[in-house]
């Protein structure tokens, strides 16, 4: 039976409780041998979920997946050693033996291929700015958790520590503070699940740097090592990496469209917070912080300022984003996609604006024009060039209104134009005439010269007040006049004498 996620950390954490517990009952040579021999094959298993991910992806995911496995491979590597110095050696925690201190190094070597691994593998933010903002969100947490680490480790270890092997000291810490705050950030992230095996890495080399503090305190107050649970510590991280490689990431190119992380995105506050509340206790004990503390806060407020004019430019982009956006949305949603002329829905919100705006001395002429033979087009060209035709025929139709005219396409070869502000019946019908004079002119399709003929129906309003739905079916019965008549033609709807039925000439 396959065990769900949550019950494998569960059992995780519950071996993890089980070791720090055996430990004290257990000599210093046993406790370190069931201590580190664990970690060595959860290394190795990771080593092996990682490498077997790889296969199945390409590109940057795949190359990160690779480092993932590489630095499992340190990982295992070094625990291996520790695991065979502990059974060859001294029985001592921290001995001078080559063994110990290549396997200090490989460890090292896996936190520091842990970083670009993860940044290979996980998908990018599509904007620079978010990139930017993140990096620099990274790299305030790690300095909240420095701050913090300095206080209660750090600084107390370097006292003891010879001036030579401080600087060593501080640069073998960096790559761990690194991780953790790295995995911090990934939780934080939307749409980590997309990328949970690297987010669960990080998260377990994040808790070994939590272990590496606490084995230093450890040392420098000369307790048991597995003092402060760092047995199960160690245990947990070790398991968590190799569980994390079982667990697949979702292919994907970058992380534009992830969903929100809920509340995992206040995560990367707590380390800033206890930094904050450290820095502040200790300041309010003593009245004075250390140079490195003082040039730690004033670093992370200035990247605080930094990071929100960022946030600002971030925000200016999506504000200029989503205005363009919503014009193309209106765009499409009141135009014509194929020749960019308003569509039916703009033409009926335009031509009722132009009638309810008209005066009463004032006329307004609704034409509708269809095009013939364009099936035949259609036909013997293909629709590709029906298409062509279709736009240079909604170009001529624009070329020969005024600016303050509206021509629109209804539908398939039909269209429709509003003008208003005309004197009378006589200039609506020179528009109709006007509109066929400029379809004679050549349009360019596949390299052929090909002309459109139509025929036009015409209807006036005089004044306000009128239905535009009844003018577009006095315009269309002028335009079935027109057709029936040969064509090629212009008609205007006669309005019905009294006790006459309605005629058309």
């Amino acid at each position: 039976m396959r065990v769900g996620t949550a019950p494998r950390y569960a059992l995780v954490g519950l071996a993890g409780l089980v070791l720090q517990l055996a430990l004290p009952h257990l000599s210093l040579r046993a406790g370190l041998i069931v201590s580190s021999g664990p970690i060595a094959v959860a290394g190795w298993c990771a080593c092996d979920g990682f490498r077997r991910q790889a296969r199945t992806r390409r590109g940057r995911q795949r190359a990160g997946l690779i480092l993932g496995a590489v630095a499992a491979a340190l990982l295992g590597s070094a625990y291996v050693l520790y695991t065979v110095g502990a059974v060859v050696g001294d029985g001592t925690v921290l001995s001078n033996s080559v063994l110990n201190i290549t396997a200090d190094v490989l460890g090292i070597l896996a936190a520091s291929v842990t970083v670009p691994a993860i940044l290979v593998a996980v998908p990018p933010f599509g904007h620079r700015l978010a990139r930017a903002t993140y990096a620099i969100d990274v790299i305030t947490v790690a300095g909240a958790i420095f701050a913090t680490a300095w206080q209660f480790v750090l600084a107390p270890t370097l006292v003891r520590l010879a001036p030579d092997d401080r600087a060593v000291f501080l640069v073998t810490m960096l790559p761990e503070i690194i991780a953790a705050a790295l995995a911090l950030m990934l939780m934080s992230r939307p749409g980590a699940g997309q990328y949970r095996s690297m987010r669960v890495m990080a998260a377990g080399m994040g808790t070994f740097a939590l272990a590496a503090l606490i084995s230093v305190r450890n040392h420098t107050q000369d307790v048991p090592w597995y003092t402060g649970g760092l047995g199960a510590v160690y245990l947990i991280a070790g398991l968590t990496i190799a569980l994390g490689s079982r667990t697949a990431v979702l292919p994907g190119d970058t992380a534009a469209a992830e969903s929100p992380a809920g509340s995992w995105s206040t995560l990367p506050y707590f380390p800033v917070a206890v930094a904050l509340a450290s820095v502040g206790v200790a300041y309010g004990r003593s009245g004075t912080l250390s140079p490195v503390l003082v040039w730690s806060l004033l670093a992370t407020v200035a990247l605080a300022m930094f990071r929100q004019f960022l946030n600002l430019l971030v925000v200016r982009g999506l504000l200029a984003d989503l205005h363009e956006q919503r014009r193309r949305l209106d765009r499409l949603a009141h135009h014509d996609t194929l020749t960019g002329l308003p569509n039916r829905s703009a033409f009926y919100d335009r031509a009722r604006e132009a009638l309810a705006r008209a005066q009463r001395s004032d006329s307004t002429a609704v034409l509708l024009l269809d095009l013939d033979g364009f099936k035949q087009v259609n036909d013997t060209l293909g629709h590709a060039a029906g298409d062509a035709l279709l736009i240079g025929v909604a170009e001529r139709l624009s070329a020969a209104l005024r600016e303050g005219d509206t021509v629109a396409r209804l539908g398939g070869d039909e269209f429709a134009v509003v003008v208003p502000g005309i004197a009378g019946p006589d200039d609506a019908v020179a528009v109709g005439h006007r509109i066929l004079e400029q379809l004679t002119e050549p349009i360019s399709i596949a390299g052929r010269q090909v002309r459109a003929y139509g025929s036009v129906g015409v209807t006036v309003a005089d004044g306000p007040g009128h239905d535009l739905d009844c003018l577009l079916h006095e315009a269309d019965l002028a335009l079935y006049a027109a057709k029936a008549a040969g064509k090629g033609l212009v008609r205007r709807h006669q309005p019905p004498a009294a006790d006459t039925l309605p005629a058309i000439s």
